[in-house]
């Protein structure tokens, strides 16, 4: 997956006084990519940077791009996750885009491709249909492009925060950069490609990444507005979530075990509330979350 990436990147058209390097994270306790890297490095055009982060952790790996970034003095950011593949164009989108739209972050569209079909009772994530240059609130990491501005020491000094091991780090990474007045815009002709391995498809896996995202939001919202506000938002909602769906995917499993298949979906949508319920009160109560601990694809 990664090599695929990498020559995906290798292969974007630029302007002719641009110039284009790439960074590459390895976010693991041994430099368990640094192979796959130098080959792909020493047939490649273009300069092909490694750093070794091995504290795991998905902020962590981020905030190591941004010290590169930096270090390297780039202009323009980009980031991308190893489990995608960039369209030809991708930079040249984002770069006509920000300047079209005197922005200075362009957030791309993701295409998911499914090596295993997902269950029928999972919403699978589509690109927006929003016009070009819609303004937006935050972006996500796995196609984004911003300016070195948003992480110069002298201008937006962001950083990733890295209580946030279930998530939402990214997320809350561009919404504080847009609370101060950094513009954020779609740019849907910006379009990576994402595999998504059969493992990930998976009930258990689906389930828990609910659990995990659930926990991310009710974090977030006791690290900006307390304990109390964060237990006023989600400690009811997360409540009524295990109270409904508890009782409803026991009642319905039985149900469908029984014989009765129209009630599996019913399961499993009952499952999905009560994971959302337990990740609502486990992020109140800063738990740990596993999900990214399990590694999808080769």
């Amino acid at each position: 997956m990664l090599e695929k990436c990498l020559k995906g990147l290798i292969g974007q058209s630029v302007p002719e006084n641009w110039q284009l390097e790439i960074g590459v994270v390895d976010n693991e306790a041994t430099k368990t990519a640094q192979a796959t890297v130098q080959a792909v490095s020493e047939a490649s055009p273009i300069r092909i940077h490694y750093t070794h982060q091995p504290r795991r952790g998905i902020p962590f790996a981020r905030n190591a791009a941004l010290d590169l970034a930096r270090q390297r003095e780039w202009t323009w950011i980009a980031l991308i996750d190893d489990d995608e593949v960039p369209s030809p164009d991708w930079l040249s989108q984002h770069l006509r885009t920000v300047h079209l739209c005197s922005a200075q972050v362009s957030y791309g569209a993701v295409v998911q491709v499914h090596d295993l079909p997902p269950p029928s009772w999972w919403k699978v994530d589509v690109p927006s249909a929003d016009p070009e240059g819609t303004l937006l609130q935050r972006a996500s990491t796995n196609n984004v492009l911003f300016s070195r501005d948003l992480i110069d020491e002298e201008k937006g000094a962001l950083r990733f925060d890295e209580d946030l091991l279930h998530g939402y780090e990214d997320l809350d990474f561009f919404e504080r950069a847009h609370s101060r007045n950094y513009r954020i815009v779609w740019a849907p002709k910006a379009v990576v490609t994402e595999r998504v391995p059969a493992s990930r498809s998976q009930p258990a896996r689906l389930i828990e990444m609910v659990r995990c995202h659930a926990a991310a939001h009710a974090q977030v919202c006791r690290k900006r507005a307390g304990l109390v506000k964060a237990l006023q938002k989600f400690g009811l909602k997360g409540l009524r979530r295990v109270l409904t769906g508890g009782p409803t995917s026991l009642a319905t499993w039985v149900l469908w075990q029984a014989g009765l298949t129209g009630f599996e979906d019913r399961y499993f949508q009952a499952r999905l509330r009560l994971a959302r319920g337990m990740g609502n009160w486990r992020g109140i109560a800063r738990g740990t979350s596993g999900y990214y601990d399990c590694i999808d694809g080769e």
